[in-house]
């Protein structure tokens, strides 16, 4: 006889078995993954536990050190490449000369020689007000071509310095065209006043023993200089006139005239001619003549007669 209490199983008990089977395969197969990727890891790091060298170089950008980098100022960096902006007239000196390739109200520079026609640098100022020039000796313009520099100008006259002479110099005559300024001698002419920017010989008329005068076309209209000017004779006999009382004294080429009141002359005028040497004109008076080889127009031969 069978004890069915023995055989027959409750249905709870098969539901936890098969429960316990299901759980089991859940953890087996958690194990199983960690086991892999364990020995992934270590085939990977080389069995150690250690990670591989790195392949590229890990040093940051810009590691050079700071002492290294070129010497500029943070505003200089990075460094420009545009070229420095250059000075054209940074060498220049008193003396150096210039043509004027623009206009007088605009200079335009051009280094040249000193020839006729061209500006000599006179005088040098910092800063760029060319009204700092005025008053310097010479000086016809002032130019500021904007580095920091004033350059005082003197036109190079083609007839030559007599532009800048001054009352009481004396000027000659080089040639036809270009007069220079000079010692005072016998023969040269010497300036009685200067006339900026008129023409004619009618201002120096006011001028005793005024003779000659010189008309010096300007770079610019207002820079026309007149000079008035009276011719150097060897002694007071060259401006003499008829009447005029002299003392004599001397002879023969050494003789020589000077004027004095009449009651102390010995000699008084008696003609005058423009001619030298015309002793013809004098008959038998005396006669004294004079010629500049410079200046041949102011030629003379005057009469003279004891008191």
């Amino acid at each position: 006889m069978t004890d069915s209490s023995t055989d027959t199983k409750p249905p709870g008990d098969a539901a936890s078995r098969m429960f316990d089977k299901v759980g089991m395969a859940v953890v087996i197969e958690v194990l199983a993954g960690i086991v892999i990727a364990v020995f992934g890891l270590v085939f990977q790091f080389g069995g150690h536990g250690e990670p591989p060298t790195p392949t590229r170089d890990p040093t940051p950008p810009f590691s050079t050190p700071i002492t290294d980098w070129p010497s500029a100022s943070p505003t200089d960096w990075p460094p420009t490449t545009e070229a420095a902006v250059t000075n054209p007239y940074a060498d220049v000196e008193v003396g150096d000369c210039f043509t004027n390739a623009g206009s007088t109200d605009a200079f335009d520079l051009a280094y040249s020689d000193c020839d006729p026609g061209a500006f000599e640098v006179v005088e040098i100022y910092g800063g760029d007000d060319g009204d700092d020039c005025d008053g310097v000796d010479r000086s016809m313009f002032g130019h500021a071509p904007g580095y920091g520099s004033v350059f005082c100008l003197s036109y190079l006259h083609p007839w030559g310095d007599a532009y800048y002479a001054e009352s009481g110099e004396c000027v000659t005559r080089l040639d036809d065209d270009t007069y220079t300024t000079t010692d005072c001698a016998p023969g040269d002419l010497q300036v009685l006043e200067t006339f900026w920017g008129e023409e004619g010989s009618y201002s120096c008329s006011e001028w005793e023993y005024y003779n000659s005068s010189l008309d010096f076309p300007g770079y610019i209209d207002d820079q026309d200089l007149l000079l008035c000017m009276r011719i150097v004779y060897p002694d007071d006999m060259g401006f003499a006139e008829v009447d005029d009382c002299l003392y004599t004294s001397g002879s023969g080429d050494d003789r020589t005239f000077e004027f004095v009141d009449c009651s102390q002359a010995n000699a008084y005028v008696t003609g005058r001619t423009g001619e030298y040497n015309d002793t013809a004109f004098c008959g038998s008076h005396g006669s004294a003549y004079w010629q500049s080889y410079t200046f041949p127009e102011h030629a003379y031969t005057v009469c003279w007669n004891w008191l």
